[in-house]
């Protein structure tokens, strides 16, 4: 009976979790990944990913489809540049669509080259753009390109985690975007095929795939699943409804239709557990050994540039000690005999402590504010185009914005006048900068500026010290 009772506790031990840690140890034992990309909690950049891209161009399907949905993960980046060579429309979700659905990307096949591979990055991408909300129209999608960390032959997949590719792909349905015609294939390597994954783990919010490309085979799945065309809200939890503008949009509209709608009560998503990525990342940092970026110069190349100049890089010189100038009457006695000098042994010097150096307050700070609930994405350079249209003009910032929040500092206004005089510096008013900063948004779009509790709060804080500050004046 004893027995009986342990393999059901194993069982129910058996997740989604648990082949994700399977295929990301096997994949940086065998090496069979880039090592310049960690694996742990990501798609896997797997060796051979252009090879698999190759063989997906082969596809009827692929030659018939005129704009193709491509997740933007890295083995999937040979994907989108291709596409683009071969006249295709693209597709790129947003990163976490936080400031936005997704970006439509035309036809790049008049660009040069160079310019074509900038616009397969996130950040070099304004070229050829053009945004895609949710009330877009007349949009249809014949190919659907999705980032694996494994599958089965039944079309089963399992993705890093954060569940971004499922309603990707839910809210396309939702926009008619999407059909039963429309077909999913992803691009993996050949270990990530797993036979014992079984299909009992996914619901009915899981997308599956249609085809299944590796850089040796294709592999069609027969009988395709059905896929997932509403957003199942009891999977949402309040904290990713608030992170995602879309989803707020999209629930307001199934609310107006009458629908009931109920969120999820504990916020069990994955993206929240750090404690579990921190101890995978543990893991594989010790199979996947850090591999030093820089490329080593070649003997050749060396030996060319032994006789005019080095190629490597000199290291810095030692700081020399600086010398104090002789007085004159040291020149003086220079040409004292050197007998008539004293030769008793010269004292020993003893060393001194080292004095630890004291942070002192900065006593010109005349006040600071706290300004919090700062989205992950905002950038110092934001905060300072959003102050400078409002005319607050702080002496210091503390930038805290991965934290959600920075310091504003304060200093006392100085009048400009003579060296004699003898008047004080005038102080700050809080009250008037704080009512410019009333109802204050930072690098947010028309869809975020629709979802309630937006605004930064600002609040008074004590000046803050030994903390480092960012130069108002620097761009």
């Amino acid at each position: 009976m004893s027995e009986e009772v342990k393999e059901v506790a194993v069982e129910k031990l058996i997740t989604k979790q648990t082949f994700r840690e399977k295929i990301w140890v096997h994949m940086a034992k065998e090496k069979l990944a880039s090592p310049y990309r960690s694996l742990c909690n990501r798609i896997p950049c797997f060796l051979g990913s252009t090879d698999a891209t190759k063989r997906l161009m082969e596809l009827d399907e692929f030659k018939d489809a005129k704009l193709l949905m491509i997740s933007p993960d890295k083995p999937q980046k040979s994907v989108i540049l291709r596409s683009l060579l071969k006249e295709k429309e693209v597709l790129v979700p947003r990163p976490r669509l936080l400031s936005g659905l997704f970006l439509h990307v035309k036809n790049a096949s008049g660009l040069p080259n160079e310019e074509t591979k900038k616009a397969v990055t996130r950040h070099n991408i304004k070229q050829i753009e053009t945004p895609v909300g949710y009330d877009a129209k007349d949009l249809k999608v014949d190919m659907v390109v999705l980032g694996s960390l494994c599958v089965n032959k039944s079309g089963c997949r399992i993705g890093d985690g954060e569940g971004f590719a499922d309603l990707e792909y839910v809210i396309l349905s939702k926009m008619k975007a999407v059909n039963e015609k429309t077909v999913v294939v992803t691009t993996v390597h050949d270990c990530q095929i797993l036979d014992d994954l079984p299909n009992d783990l996914f619901g009915p919010h899981d997308v599956p795939v249609d085809i299944i490309v590796t850089p040796t085979q294709t592999i069609v799945v027969n009988p395709k699943s059905n896929k997932p065309t509403e957003i199942i809200w009891s999977m949402i939890s309040k904290r990713r409804l608030e992170s995602i503008p879309v989803l707020s949009e999209i629930k307001q509209n199934d609310e107006k239709d009458g629908n009931n709608l109920t969120l999820k009560e504990e916020d069990s998503d994955v993206e929240s557990i750090s404690q579990e990525k921190l101890r995978i990342n543990q893991i594989i940092s010790k199979l996947q050994p850090k591999v030093n970026r820089k490329k080593p110069i070649e003997d050749n190349i060396l030996k060319e540039n032994q006789k005019s100049k080095d190629v490597r890089r000199k290291p810095y010189p030692r700081k020399q000690k600086i010398q104090k100038v002789k007085d004159e009457n040291e020149e003086n006695n220079e040409n004292i005999n050197k007998n008539e000098i004293d030769k008793s042994p010269a004292p020993t010097k003893s060393k001194k402590p080292r004095q630890r150096t004291q942070v002192i307050r900065n006593a010109n700070v005349e006040f600071s504010l706290k300004l919090s609930n700062i989205a992950s994405t905002v950038r110092v350079r934001d905060l300072k185009s959003a102050l400078h249209e409002r005319g607050v003009k702080p002496s210091n910032i503390t930038w805290r914005g991965q934290r959600g929040f920075c310091y504003l500092h304060f200093g006392k206004l100085r009048k400009r006048q003579s060296p004699d005089s003898k008047e004080q510096p005038e102080p700050v008013q809080v009250d008037s900068i704080v009512a410019n900063l009333r109802e204050l948004r930072i690098g947010e779009t028309d869809a975020q500026q629709a979802v309630e509790n937006s605004f930064i709060v600002v609040e008074p804080a004590e000046p803050v010290t030994r903390i480092e500050v960012t130069d108002v004046t620097a761009v």
